[in-house]
């Protein structure tokens, strides 16, 4: 039984300037098993908060359905099954952690002789050790989202829904909580996040889904991002210059000149041993024959339709697919 079931969801939103209505989700599903760590990427305004809202039952959608452990949403008994965090979660400023934590734990049906090691359990666990006594109001962005995965797993949930949880962590408070959440994936939890860290994503997600303007663009598995870039060999040569043209060019991928460096991407691996003699014919030296890999991120760049171009101030620019965004409407 999959524990999230986000199926054939559609929402609209009226228009402040005239009566109509405009659909900002078009027919969304997709799904989470036990122990499976699921990301959600888009640009802004894709519609990602508007589905995890929608999730958690904070807004309704026009038409399909949401179930969690095979229950409606709407049910009191399934939402205590959810932890959440929101992408700008607000606490109480004039109380401490530990008052925080306990007033989230009597809210959600906590109480007893455990509760207190508990609470001490898990500020630990997402790296705020010694800060159980500060006010929430001298915690920094970084603290305060601590703070707010402390209150998702207080009670222990099968299911965590996180809306940018990586927001305003420094690379230390990265690891702790990613190391955090793979430990939650290990005891059989479940996890739901969007962000905006594909690198985090990457270290993390069992699969990711992404969407663009509403629409469920790809299913992504990260052992897919791996597989896709199999055969291809990234080539470093000094002493010659860009442009293998000819039979050897029709090898190549791609060339880039660094210096007095040439870097060539060929396209299979059995190509490799042909463009390296050419290189040496022609009085380079090899410096480095290495595999590449695609990443999340160049498989998320093509898949909005963004094409990244270089200019003098860095890599800049947008440009939409009109053809994939007709077959995307279309289908």
């Amino acid at each position: 039984m999959d524990i999230l079931s986000v199926e054939n969801i559609r929402k609209s939103f009226r228009n402040n300037f005239s009566f109509g209505k405009y659909e900002v989700l078009h027919d969304v599903s997709f799904f989470a098993g036990e122990g499976e760590i699921l990301g959600f990427l888009g640009p802004n305004g894709a519609g990602k908060t508007t589905i995890i809202k929608i999730i958690m039952g904070l807004i309704k959608p026009d038409s399909g359905s949401v179930r969690i452990l095979g229950g409606p949403v709407s049910d009191r008994e399934t939402k205590r099954v959810i932890g959440f965090l929101p992408e700008n979660p607000f606490f109480y400023p004039h109380l401490t952690l530990g008052e925080f934590l306990i007033f989230c734990a009597k809210m959600s049906g906590m109480k007893g002789k455990s509760l207190g090691s508990r609470i001490e359990s898990v500020i630990e666990q997402v790296g705020l050790a010694g800060q159980k006594e500060k006010r929430l109001s001298g915690f920094s962005k970084g603290m305060t989202q601590r703070a707010g995965l402390a209150q998702a797993v207080l009670h222990d949930p099968d299911l965590l829904i996180l809306d940018e949880p990586f927001s305003g962590l420094d690379p230390l408070g990265r690891k702790i909580i990613r190391d955090f959440l793979l430990e939650l994936k290990a005891r059989g939890k479940t996890i739901f996040f969007s962000s905006h860290i594909l690198s985090d994503m990457e270290a993390l997600c069992d699969s990711a889904y992404i969407i663009r303007e509403g629409v469920i663009v790809r299913h992504v598995g990260l052992d897919e991002v791996f597989k896709m870039g199999e055969g291809k060999v990234e080539i470093t040569a000094r002493g010659y210059p860009l442009g293998l043209d000819g039979e050897i060019g029709k090898f190549i991928n791609s060339e880039e000149r660094l210096g007095g460096e040439t870097f060539i991407v060929v396209n299979r691996q059995e190509y490799v041993r042909s463009v390296i003699q050419h290189l040496l014919n022609n009085g380079a030296d090899i410096l480095k024959v290495v595999g590449v890999k695609s990443t999340l991120e160049e498989i998320f760049v093509n898949e909005i339709g963004l094409q990244v171009t270089e200019s003098k101030n860095g890599f800049m620019g947008k440009k939409k697919v009109a053809e994939r965004k007709e077959k995307i409407w279309q289908g």
